[in-house]
């Protein structure tokens, strides 16, 4: 049998606390904590095991082995009502291997920054997802060392603070907490972790177990918005809608946004119809609205400033396009936040 044609890519990325120190035994077994809270994402709960079980199974043994905890144990539902049973995360008590913590929209960093922390004295690795990543650049404010999180939450960080290192890379790496874009990227960046005590055949043949066909590195960028995709957008259309994204706060004129496509207004339109069926100012004002409906949900910051943000010319403008879009003004949805 012939190694699998699997492409996995040099994570460059520097000296990670998973690696075997000098002397250790590079093949002991590693036990994985892996921190939920309700509303977690089991797409990356479901990745991270995914991933472990696959490198097990490669190994013909269970090298890697993981137990899930949260600080309101038991049953806990995530985002999609899928049940999982997890043990309780007491204080800095049990520590394991590695800690990763998953996300969600209402995750609390109040619940694992102890263990965070109680790892970081230790030097073992801590890996925050997506929301977690996010919440953990807003608790500790001040980062001492390159982060990231998901794209759409790398714009609300900097709607409401100033972040100098945080990058739009897929994972950054600063001392023992690695951060991640998380969601679909969680099995690229476990296959990465496990690179530092795996070799490149044992992670080719895990990734070709999952059907990867390509492991990004950690330092690349991540894709931001729809128009970031090629494989469902014309690419014209891809052009158009990447210009929008890129110009929320003050949006564009359909005859300007036609210039800078390089088609007539009319040209565009007939694109947009056929295509996607709606109007380029349709599509324009959605993606706006989701912008606000972000920092609307996950930020404090006035409505007047979340309405000059988005691109509309007063809280009541922003407030009609808002309730006509999903239902409710900006302030019924914020008097029913937690």
């Amino acid at each position: 049998m012939g190694q699998p044609r699997v492409k996995v890519n040099k994570m460059n990325k520097p000296y990670w606390p998973l690696s075997p120190l000098e002397g250790e035994d590079v093949s002991k077994n590693l036990v994985f904590e892996i921190f939920v809270q309700p509303g977690f994402s089991d797409l990356e709960l479901s990745a991270i095991l995914s991933v472990l079980k696959a490198a097990n199974d490669v190994l013909n043994r269970d090298r890697f082995s993981w137990q899930i905890t949260s600080d309101t144990p038991g049953l806990i539902t995530s985002s999609s009502e899928l049940l999982v049973r997890a043990n309780p995360a007491i204080g800095d008590q049990y520590l394991r291997d590695c800690l990763f913590v998953v996300g969600g929209r209402s995750t609390q960093s109040s619940g694992w920054m102890n263990r965070l922390r109680a790892m970081q004295k230790r030097g073992k690795p801590v890996v925050l997802l997506s929301d977690a990543a996010r919440e953990y650049v807003k608790t500790v404010k001040t980062l001492k060392g390159p982060a990231t999180t998901h794209w759409r939450d790398i714009e609300l960080l900097h709607e409401i603070g100033t972040y100098p290192t945080l990058s739009e890379r897929l994972v950054e790496v600063s001392g023992t907490i690695l951060t991640c874009a998380g969601h679909g990227h969680t099995m690229e960046t476990v296959v990465g972790i496990l690179s530092n005590v795996l070799g490149p055949q044992e992670c080719a043949e895990i990734a070709s177990l999952l059907m990867l066909e390509n492991i990004r590195g950690f330092t690349q960028d991540q894709p931001r918005g729809t128009s970031y995709n090629p494989n469902f957008l014309e690419k014209r259309l891809q052009r158009a809608i990447r210009i929008m994204e890129n110009n929320i706060e003050q949006p564009l004129r359909l005859a300007d946004l036609a210039v800078e496509v390089g088609l007539s207004a009319r040209h565009l339109e007939r694109l947009f119809t056929v295509y996607l069926n709606t109007s380029p100012a349709k599509l324009y004002k959605k993606i706006r609205l989701k912008k606000a409906q972000t920092l609307i949900t996950n930020t404090r910051i006035s409505l007047i400033e979340v309405a000059i943000a988005c691109g509309f010319l007063s809280t009541a403008s922003l407030s009609q396009a808002y309730k006509a879009e999903f239902g409710k003004t900006p302030n019924q949805v914020r008097k029913n936040i937690k």
